[in-house]
């Protein structure tokens, strides 16, 4: 979904894609907050939310996708502390 003109937030029922190993959403206008479920995706082992308008805080569980090894959050509007459970992430 790369620049694919994607707006508004990320509904929750993202969690339910238990499945996906790889989430391109970079280049759209998404807006709101990461929603908790991200951390259900437990075989993301790519996740790119660069270039987008995500506000809010990092939800601590992203440290529970023990596959990921690229994350990219760059040109958003988070805020807050990085959660002290994305140390879990060793592939990271």
């Amino acid at each position: 979904f790369h620049s694919s003109s994607l707006t508004g937030s990320l509904p929750t029922e993202i969690g339910l894609l238990s499945r996906l190993s790889r989430g391109y959403f970079s280049g759209n206008a998404l807006t709101g907050s990461l929603p908790t479920q991200i951390g259900m995706l437990n075989q993301l082992s790519y996740l790119n939310f660069g270039s987008n308008s995500l506000t809010g805080t990092l939800p601590s569980g992203i440290g529970r996708l023990n596959q990921l090894s690229h994350l990219y959050l760059y040109q958003n509007q988070l805020s807050g502390s990085i959660p002290s459970e994305i140390g879990n992430l060793t592939n990271l």
